[in-house]
C-alpha cells in the first residue's frame, strides 16, 4: 500500500521557518550587509553554545521532539493530529528562538543570584531552569500520545520512539503508524417512554454527530452539551450533561462504532421531570439571602409573581420588570436566566447579580420560587486618573482626568458623568513643539433605547442603551495654532451577541473656531482663505454609523477576526433646513450657510479589518487591512481637518514619522512647517500591515513587522502635486516600511518599542521602486532610521 511520510519537530519549527526567511534574505541582502548578519549568526551560536558548560557530565539538555506519521493513504486531516499529538507531548524544552534559547541563557549568567535583588530577578523572573532528559518519561508520553489517538478514533495506531543523542543534548523521536480512524455508525437512544427521551429524539435533527463521521470524543462531548442546553430551555432545570451516557461498540465491522445514548441510572428523579416560575423575589436592598419563615418578609407584590424588597426605592419598578425575563407560571428557560443576568448587571448600578432557585415543596407540582438577590453599588463617585498619553502623531505626556460620576441619576439606572481633562505633551524628536489640550465632557447614558419599545420574547441578549453627549475641547499647539470645538451628539448602541457592536448616531453636531496662529500658518492661511474656512470654520451637522465585530469576546482561539465599519454622512440635513428657510447661497463665496455660519457638507466611510492567528511555539502572526475614502460635495471643497486622513507614525507605517507622507508621491518642500504640513492629508487612505510577534518570556515580547500604505486625494491639488489618485499610478506610490520591535507586558500596560526604516518612498525618484539601504552608513541611519515609542500594539 502507497504510504505518505509526513514529519513534524516541535523544537525546530521556528529554525525551519526561520532558515527559510534567511535564505532569502540573504539572497536580497547588499554585500555591505552580509558580514552584519554572519555576526549575528556568530554571536547567537555561541550564546547557545555557552547554555550547555553550565550542565554536570552525566546531565543532558532536553531539546524537543520530533514526531514521525506515517499514515495510511486516506488519513484525513494530519494538522489536527499533529497538534493534538504534540499539545501532549510533555514536558516542553526551553523556549528557543532562532538557535538561542533566551530564558535558559537569563538563569544561566545570573549565576548563584541571592533572594533578592536584580540578580534574583533575572534568574526567576526573565530565565527559565534547564529543562533535563532526566526528567522525561518516555513511557508516560507514548501512553499519553496513545490515548489521545484513541479519542480521535485511531484504535489501532502503534507507537515507537528512538533516542537523538549529541553531546549534552537528547531529544526523543517518535514514530507513529496510523490507520484511517473508525467513523461513527448508526446511533440508538435509550428504548424509554418518558418525556425527557422523547424531547432528545426531537432534538437529534440538530445533532452534531453524523454517520460516517471520524470518531471523536470531543465531538461526543459536544453533544452532551448540546442537548443539555436543549433540554434547559424546554424547563429541565436540574438536568446535567454528566447525566447522558455514550456506549459505544466497535464490533459493527466497517471500521464503525455504533453509539448508543442512556440516560444514567444514579441520575436523580428530579433531573427528569420540568419545572415552572411560581415567584419572582427581587431584592435590591442588603442583598443578604434569607431562610425560614422570615425569608419572605418584607417584600411587596409589584405585578403578577413579581416581588420586590428594596430599603429606599434604589430603582423605577419599570426599569427592574425590563431587565427580569424569569415570570410567573412560564416554563423555565435557560435563556431567560441568561438574560436577566446580563440585563441586570448591563444596568451598571450593581455589584453582584446572584440568582438562586428554590424547589417548591409541593406534592405534585414542579415549582421553582426565584430570588434575585442584588448588590448596589455607589450611587455617586469621584475619580481621578494620572496617566501617560502616547499618541499615533508621536506626540508623548503626563494627562489628568477628574470626573464626577451619578449612576442612577434619574431612578432608572441612567449613568451621568461630567469630566475635565488635561494634557501637555511633546513632539518626540522636535525640541520646543508641545501641545497642551484642555476639555470638559458630560454624557448621559440610559439603559434602553429611546423610541417606541417594547420587550418580548425577542429581546435582545445585551442591553440596549441610548447615549447623550455634549463636550468642550480647547487644544493648542506652539508650532501651528490653537483650535477650539464644541461638539454634541445623540445616539443608540445595541449589542446583537457579545462580540457584535452597532452604534448608530441621528444627530452629531461639532462646531469648529481656529484661535491662534503661528507666524508660518498665518502666511500661508493669508492667500488660502478657502483652505482655512473648509479646513477649520465651518461647523458639522450630521449623522454617523458604526459597525463592530471582534471574534475574540465570543470565540478566543487559534484564529481571531476584528472588523470595524464607519459611514460619517454631514450636511444634508442642515442644507435641507437653509432651503426650506429660503435662504439659499448666501455666503460671500456663494455656499450655503445656517444661522449666518457655513457648513460642511461630505461622505466618508472606512473599514478596519485585522487577522490573527496562532501559530504555535508561543508566538502569533497579526495582520490589517485599512481602506477609507471621504468626498466633499456641495458646499464644501475639502473634508474638516478632523476628517481627513493621514498615515505615518508608531499605529501606522511607523517607518515614517506622523504625517510625513503622502499624498501620493507629494513631498513636503523645506520651506513648509517641519513637523505639520496641512498639505500631507487625504481624501483616501490604503494601508496594510503585518507583525509576527514571538513571546520571550511572560514580561518581553518580540516582534518582527512591515507596513506599507499611502494616501491621496480625488482631484489635484495645487498646493500638493502628486497627491491626486490615479489607477494607474497608486501602486507604485505605496509606501513600504519594515522592522522590529521588543515589547514589556507588564500586565496593566504594555510598553513598546519599535525600531523601523523605509523600504520604499514614494516621493524619492531613485531610479526605482526600491529605496537604497545602507545601514552602515551614519547619514542613511540618521536620516531612516525612526524609534517609536508607545503605550499597548499597535493593532
Amino acid at each position: 500500500m502507497k504510504k505518505l511520510k509526513h514529519t513534524i519537530n516541535k523544537n525546530i519549527l521556528s529554525r525551519s521557518s526561520t532558515g527559510g526567511a534567511s535564505s532569502c534574505a540573504c539572497r536580497c541582502l547588499r554585500p555591505s550587509v552580509f558580514p552584519v548578519v554572519m555576526i549575528m549568526v556568530i554571536v547567537l551560536a555561541l550564546t547557545s553554545c555557552s547554555n550547555l558548560r553550565y550542565l554536570d557530565d552525566d546531565q543532558s539538555l532536553y531539546t524537543g521532539s520530533r514526531v514521525e506519521i506515517e499514515p495510511e493513504e486516506h488519513v484525513k486531516d494530519l494538522k489536527e493530529i499533529e497538534s493534538e499529538i504534540l499539545s501532549v507531548i510533555r514536558p516542553q524544552p526551553n523556549v528557543k528562538f532562532l538557535i538561542w534559547r533566551p530564558r535558559l541563557w537569563f538563569y544561566n549568567i545570573a549565576g548563584s543570584a541571592g533572594e533578592r535583588g536584580i540578580g534574583n530577578w533575572v534568574k526567576n523572573r526573565l530565565g527559565r531552569p534547564p529543562v533535563l532528559f532526566e526528567e522525561v518519561d518516555t513511557d508516560r508520553t507514548v501512553r499519553l500520545i496513545q490515548n489521545r489517538l484513541f479519542n480521535m478514533g485511531h484504535f489501532d495506531a502503534e507507537i515507537n520512539y528512538s533516542l537523538i543523542e549529541k553531546p549534552k543534548r537528547t531529544a526523543i523521536s517518535f514514530r507513529i503508524d496510523i490507520k484511517e480512524p473508525y467513523k461513527i455508525g448508526a446511533i440508538y437512544l435509550e428504548p424509554d417512554n418518558s418525556s425527557l427521551v422523547e424531547d432528545i429524539s426531537n432534538s437529534m435533527d440538530e445533532s452534531l454527530l453524523e454517520r460516517g463521521q471520524a470518531y471523536s470524543l470531543s465531538k461526543l462531548k459536544s453533544e452532551r452539551e448540546r442537548i443539555d442546553n436543549y433540554l434547559k430551555e424546554l424547563g429541565y432545570f436540574y438536568f446535567h450533561a454528566d447525566y447522558l451516557l455514550f456506549i459505544a461498540d466497535s464490533t459493527a465491522g466497517s471500521r464503525e462504532v455504533d453509539l448508543y445514548l442512556n440516560i444514567k441510572p444514579a441520575a436523580p428523579a428530579i433531573a427528569l421531570e420540568k419545572y415552572t416560575i411560581r415567584n419572582v423575589y427581587v431584592d435590591t436592598g442588603q442583598a443578604q439571602a434569607q431562610t425560614g419563615e422570615d425569608k419572605n418578609a418584607g417584600f411587596t407584590e409589584t405585578g403578577d409573581g413579581l416581588f420586590l424588597r428594596s430599603d429606599d426605592d434604589f430603582l423605577r419598578l419599570s426599569t427592574i420588570e425590563r431587565a427580569v425575563f424569569l415570570e410567573k407560571d412560564r416554563i423555565y428557560r435557560n435563556i431567560d436566566h441568561r438574560l436577566t443576568i446580563n440585563h441586570l448587571m448591563g444596568l451598571g448600578v450593581f455589584k453582584f447579580v446572584n440568582i438562586r432557585f428554590e424547589r417548591v415543596p409541593e406534592e405534585n407540582e414542579n415549582l421553582l420560587d426565584v430570588r434575585v438577590l442584588l448588590t448596589p453599588m455607589e450611587k455617586k463617585s469621584i475619580s481621578t486618573e494620572l496617566r501617560w498619553v502616547s499618541k499615533s502623531n508621536s506626540f508623548t505626556g503626563p494627562g489628568l482626568t477628574g470626573s464626577f460620576s451619578n449612576r442612577n441619576f434619574l431612578g432608572g439606572a441612567e449613568n451621568f458623568t461630567v469630566s475635565m481633562e488635561g494634557s501637555f505633551e511633546s513632539l518626540l524628536g522636535h525640541g520646543g513643539v508641545n501641545s497642551t489640550e484642555v476639555g470638559i465632557s458630560s454624557e448621559l447614558n440610559i439603559p434602553r433605547l429611546l423610541i417606541p419599545y417594547s420587550r418580548s420574547a425577542s429581546s435582545p441578549r445585551f442591553l440596549p442603551g441610548t447615549t447623550m453627549t455634549l463636550s468642550f475641547n480647547h487644544r493648542n499647539r506652539t508650532d501651528a495654532f490653537s483650535l477650539s470645538s464644541l461638539r454634541s451628539q445623540f445616539g443608540y448602541q445595541w449589542n446583537p451577541s457579545r462580540s457584535m457592536q452597532h452604534r448608530f448616531n441621528p444627530v452629531v453636531f461639532n462646531v469648529f473656531s481656529l484661535g491662534k496662529i503661528s507666524d508660518e500658518f498665518e502666511r500661508l492661511f493669508s492667500g488660502e482663505m478657502l483652505l482655512r474656512r473648509g479646513l477649520f470654520e465651518q461647523f458639522l451637522l450630521g449623522a454617523d454609523y458604526s459597525f463592530l465585530y471582534n471574534s475574540r469576546l465570543d470565540n478566543p482561539g487559534k484564529h481571531e477576526w476584528y472588523f470595524n465599519f464607519n459611514i460619517d454622512l454631514s450636511g444634508n440635513f442642515a442644507w435641507l433646513i437653509s432651503n426650506y428657510l429660503g435662504k439659499g447661497k448666501s455666503g460671500e463665496n456663494g455656499e450655503y450657510r445656517l444661522l449666518n455660519q457655513s457648513f460642511s457638507q461630505f461622505a466618508k466611510t472606512d473599514f478596519d479589518l485585522r487577522y490573527y492567528v496562532e501559530t504555535g511555539n508561543r508566538s502569533r502572526i497579526a495582520t490589517r487591512l485599512f481602506a477609507g475614502i471621504g468626498q466633499p460635495y456641495g458646499n464644501s471643497e475639502t473634508l474638516p481637518y478632523t476628517k481627513l486622513f493621514t498615515i505615518g507614525g508608531s499605529n501606522s507605517i511607523r517607518a515614517f514619522q506622523p504625517r510625513s507622507l503622502g499624498p501620493g508621491s507629494y513631498a513636503s518642500p523645506d520651506t513648509l512647517v517641519s513637523t505639520l504640513n496641512i498639505y500631507q492629508s487625504g481624501e483616501i487612505k490604503l494601508e496594510m500591515n503585518i507583525e509576527y510577534r514571538y513571546d520571550i518570556s511572560r514580561i518581553f515580547k518580540a516582534a518582527i513587522f512591515a507596513d506599507a500604505g499611502n494616501i491621496w486625494n480625488l482631484t489635484e491639488r495645487e498646493n500638493a502635486p502628486g497627491g491626486m489618485f490615479r489607477k494607474d499610478d497608486f501602486a507604485g506610490q505605496i509606501a513600504l516600511g519594515t522592522g522590529v520591535g521588543l515589547r514589556m507586558d507588564f500586565t496593566f500596560f504594555l510598553l513598546r518599542l519599535d525600531l523601523a526604516f523605509p523600504l520604499a518612498v514614494p516621493s524619492i525618484n531613485s531610479g526605482g521602486y526600491f529605496h537604497n539601504i545602507r545601514p552602515l552608513e551614519s547619514s542613511w541611519r540618521k536620516d531612516n532610521l525612526v524609534l517609536n515609542l508607545a503605550i499597548g500594539y499597535p493593532f
